[in-house]
């Protein structure tokens, strides 16, 4: 881990390329980063925005400049003296003829030679497509369908999607009497097939029949029903998919890179990335899609050349901790930025806070009802696929098992649903034949109780059975069973809680965050204290984030939000004001009260797109939270609604936006010494920071892809080069305390990197919420002071911070923020109350 002293987040593609990327190498530098920290890299599908839906993992993206544009980068990077962390997806790959992998299993399908290296049902009678916009009968009637060739043989087109036909199958529509196809087995058919097309009168002769044949309706019927797979219609996807989906996501398919030849494939081009010193790092995208995380991390560790540090994408419920047997420095960071957000959330405002909500939208809404609601909703119906796999796993299992083989499919299915609703984190990580660890035993223990209450059970006693299979059996269908229902309990919980009930339930939209809970609001100093220091000691070179490409919501925009808890009262007075003046009748109050916090973090006057930004994020949060409309059935009438409310709010001629700036104004102002804290936080509490691209200034931004638009890299040079203390503005102040505070690990590394921390007690603070605490190493020490309340009650106090015995001899060599710090021999002291910064 030498030499990790911070992570620049940098989002590829949408602009970013890797010359573009090369040319800012400089800046990083400057700005006191020491790694680049790069999304997906490899091949993607075409136009993709993200670099998660890779088609081989064999090639770097031609689109961002190929390995001739990332050799450049990296030559960059090492001029600059910094390294690269690489953000690699070994769960899923794009579904997809553009991966070639996939296209060989759409051709030749269980006899392709890559047909184990994706999660398919081959039980079943076709690999579904689920790609028409209608039923395959209906699409064949309006003649949407037609035959054509590729370079490596004939296809199927619908639309702009070419699907690979079975070279078995090509006689159907070529005789072999007219046309003589290139003489060869079916396998390796589609090699031959360019050269044979190349010559002039076979492509002739062969254009012309398959225009023929696209004409046949009869003829495209039977050769369809030849093919391994189906097309079927988009909607078929929810409830008879036949391959592991990413969450209910038909376009990426599950990898089974559990299986060593398809691990070696899936790595083969990154480790020698690695051998060669172009990447140090690397982050796991989604570690809870794998069938067994820890052998694969245990492999990877072992085998990834350089032994690079590996931090997981990993969301840790409350009091969760990291498997033990995890070779990982730690997650990346999202349980940091639940705890700081939580942090600067008072938590003595939650009664006022919820009765205000409460009263606001007519009910008293229960958090946690709420969710199991969401897990059941979202298991029967949007992951009935996964649902009815699971289910027919459980079914074998009991078969094989005296105890459990009285149940029937309905029975175990009840209880299938009733055990994942009932579980509190993502998943457990039971491993094939081996008993489970005493964390895992004791939570499923606790879930079987749960969900044995269950009211929709036939009989309760099925859990118990259920569990046990789950738990213990050694049958092959038990591990099948156990290594499935993992998989699928981890899409579930991010789906019910991230994307749906984050959507639903928005009594203070600050808490709704990846990693959070919507059901507990704010964390006392104490909490926070204890909860860092379990991480720093589990996970010591954890990533500490406030930003991610998936957060929803940027890390100012998020503490704007979390200031309403210093005055809920003076919140729910502008909430009135404003109903009164917009007097809306429509969206539903939910949604408006969402709407008002949802500008209170994206509030910036002298944006032109705000309104435009404001109206797509409420549309993206109706369809998220299922309720009035949503991204599968969408109702338009309901989401014409929604654009009307925010174009009249927002709209020219409204008073609403000059009456919203004046009450907003202690919130803004509160929100910006809060992120100021938070940043403070990130830099010099234990774990590496990661500075998400373009957060040196505000980061107001919504959810994605409002959070992925392109940064303005000049300004943020430009503004580098002149920072300075004289800075007024939040965004000067921000970038500065950012440099100083990077400069400060740069020149400490030693301290930053294993030094420890211990909490100063705040004294005297009539009402204040305050936050602090030494980082040492030998004979060095920082203070770290900080103010986490901005409401008029706490007025008139004088901060101080009493230090513990050992580290009471030292003297103050300086302030990197703030003006200064009085130190009598037992306490440190703020001047002027934190009157220009607050840490």
């Amino acid at each position: 881990m030498k030499g990790f002293r911070a992570l620049y987040r940098l989002q590829f593609r949408a602009g970013m390329d890797f010359d573009r990327a090369a040319a800012l190498a400089p800046y990083l530098a400057k700005l006191g980063v020491s790694h680049l920290y790069a999304s997906p890299l490899f091949q993607a599908r075409s136009r993709s925005t993200h670099g998660y839906d890779v088609t081989d993992h064999g090639r770097i993206d031609e689109s961002l400049g190929g390995m001739d544009g990332f050799l450049r980068l990296s030559a960059a990077l090492r001029q600059a003296g910094l390294g690269l962390v690489l953000d690699i997806v070994p769960n899923h790959m794009a579904a997809s003829p553009e991966n070639p992998w996939w296209r060989d299993v759409l051709r030749h399908g269980r006899h392709s030679r890559f047909a184990g290296h994706f999660d398919i049902d081959w039980q079943a009678p076709k690999l579904l497509l689920p790609i028409l916009g209608q039923t395959f009968a209906s699409a064949l009637a309006a003649r949407e369908f037609t035959l054509g060739r590729d370079p490596d043989g004939l296809s199927w087109r619908y639309f702009d999607h070419s699907v690979p036909i079975d070279p078995r199958t090509w006689a159907l529509v070529l005789s072999p009497e007219e046309i003589a196809l290139p003489a060869s087995d079916p396998a390796a058919m589609p090699e031959t097939f360019a050269a044979w097309a190349a010559d002039a009168g076979n492509a002739e002769r062969l254009d012309a029949a398959l225009e023929a044949a696209s004409e046949n309706t009869a003829l495209l019927q039977d050769l369809h029903a030849a093919q391994p797979w189906r097309l079927a219609y988009w909607r078929a996807a929810r409830d008879a998919s036949t391959y592991r989906r990413f969450f209910e996501l038909s376009d990426l398919v599950g990898v089974r890179v559990e299986e060593p030849g398809v691990f070696d494939d899936v790595h083969r081009l990154l480790f020698e990335l690695l051998e060669d010193g172009h990447v140090q790092g690397l982050r796991i995208d989604h570690i809870d899609g794998l069938a067994d995380p820890a052998w694969y991390l245990s492999r990877l560790a072992a085998e990834a050349p350089g032994s690079p540090p590996i931090w997981v994408e990993k969301i840790l419920g409350p009091d969760e901790i990291l498997p033990a047997d995890w070779r990982v420095c730690g997650t990346t960071g999202y349980d940091f930025v639940h705890s700081v957000a939580a942090l600067m959330i008072d938590p003595a405002a939650e009664t006022v806070i919820g009765r205000a909500y409460d009263s606001f939208i007519g009910i008293a809404a229960d958090p946690v009802a709420m969710l199991r609601e969401a897990k059941r909703r979202m298991l029967t119906w949007n992951l009935a696929a996964e649902l009815d796999g699971v289910t027919e796993l459980a079914v074998s299992a009991a078969r094989e098992d005296s105890r459990a083989c009285d149940w029937g499919r309905d029975t175990l299915r009840r209880a299938v649903v009733a055990l994942a609703t009932a579980m509190p984190v993502y998943r457990s990580y039971l491993r094939g034949t081996e008993a489970p660890s005493l964390e895992d035993a004791a939570r499923l223990a606790r879930v079987g109780q749960d969900a044995a209450g269950e009211a929709e059970l036939e009989d309760p006693a099925a859990v118990g059975d259920l569990l046990r299979l789950i738990l213990t059996a050694p049958s092959p269908a038990a591990v099948r069973l156990r290594l499935r229902f993992q998989q699928t309990t981890g899409a579930l919980m991010a789906k019910a809680m991230e994307d749906t009930l984050f959507y639903r339930y928005g009594r203070l939209l600050a808490a709704n965050e990846v990693g959070g809970d919507p059901a507990l609001l704010g964390m006392t100093e104490k909490v926070f204290f204890e909860a860092l220091s379990r991480r720093a000691a589990g996970q010591p070179q954890a990533v500490n984030a406030t930003a991610t490409h998936d957060t929803k919501r940027g890390e100012d925009a998020r503490l704007r939000i979390a200031a309403i808890a210093d005055a809920p009262e003076a919140w729910r007075a502008a909430v009135d004001a404003w109903e009164a003046m917009l007097q809306p009748g429509e969206p539903e109050p939910e949604m408006r009260w969402h709407f008002y916090q949802a500008l209170l973090g994206a509030w910036d006057p002298d944006d032109a797109a705000l309104a435009d930004r404001l109206v797509a994020y409420m549309i993206k949060a109706a369809r998220e939270a299922k309720v009035r409309t949503s991204w599968t059935h969408i109702n338009s009438s309901y989401e014409g609604v929604l654009r009307g409310f925010v174009r009249r709010a927002l709209g020219e001629g409204s008073a609403f936006p000059a009456d919203f700036a004046r009450r907003a104004e202690p919130f803004l102002a509160a929100g910006a010494r809060k992120s100021l804290v938070q940043l403070a936080l990130k830099l010099t509490l234990p774990g590496i920071p990661d500075i998400y691209q373009g957060t040196e200034w505000a980061d107001l931004s919504l959810v994605d892809p409002d959070n992925r638009r392109p940064v303005d890299f000049a300004a943020r040079i430009a503004a580098l080069e002149t920072s300075s203390a004289s800075g007024q503005s939040f965004n000067d102040r921000k970038l500065l305390l950012m440099r100083q505070l990077l400069g400060l690990r740069r020149e400490l590394p030693e301290l930053f990197a294993g030094g420890g921390w211990t909490r100063l007690e705040p004294i005297s603070v009539a009402g204040a919420r305050l936050f602090g605490f030494l980082r040492s190493h030998g004979s060095t020490a920082i203070a770290v002071l900080c103010e986490l309340s901005f409401t008029d009650r706490v007025k008139g106090y004088r901060p101080a911070f009493a230090l513990p015995q050992h580290r009471r001899a030292f003297r103050i060599t300086r302030a990197v923020a703030g003006e200064s710090v009085q130190y009598d021999g037992t306490t440190l002291a703020p001047v002027e109350l934190f009157a220009r910064w607050p840490v």
